[in-house]
């Protein structure tokens, strides 16, 4: 059995979208809402919300994700404050999909989806090495880039 954990490099890629996200909204709602108290009350419930995201929940989704993978099923365990485990096994796979950024192996935005009957597994965040090692397992895809 091999065990998978998400790429690190994706948890700093993420806060740094959160944080341009928050500054576009914060620019946004200074020059929509003319209200001073308002916009003062609507920053900083923003500026909390995406510091708690970015260093609270993050962290602690990243830390919960794992994939453990045998030579007939791979298993993803996750959630923060819901734990959920899901299995496949590879005979199951009707079809996958590998979705991957174009600088994905310095942003660990690499997913792949399993399509099986009724349903689908999705391993998120992976390394680009990884990925290609749980496609080649599976034997839906044959691992090339």
């Amino acid at each position: 059995m091999k065990q998978y954990a998400p790429d690190r490099h994706c948890l700093t890629t993420m806060r740094i979208l959160i944080t341009i996200t928050v500054i576009i909204i914060l620019f946004a709602v200074r020059y929509f809402i003319t209200f001073d108290k308002i916009v003062f009350f609507t920053e900083i419930i923003i500026i909390f919300a995406a510091l708690v995201e970015m260093f609270v929940h993050l962290p602690l989704f990243f830390s919960s994700i794992k994939y453990s993978a045998t030579d007939t099923e791979i298993t993803k365990s996750s959630g923060v404050f819901i734990k959920v485990h899901q299995s496949v096994r590879y005979s199951s796979i009707q079809y996958t999909t590998v979705i991957s950024s174009p600088f994905s192996h310095y942003t660990g935005f690499n997913f792949i989806i399993f399509f099986v009957y009724g349903g689908q597994l999705r391993l998120l965040f992976l390394k680009q090495s990884d990925a290609m090692e749980i496609i080649a397992m599976s034997g839906s895809i044959s691992g090339k880039a």
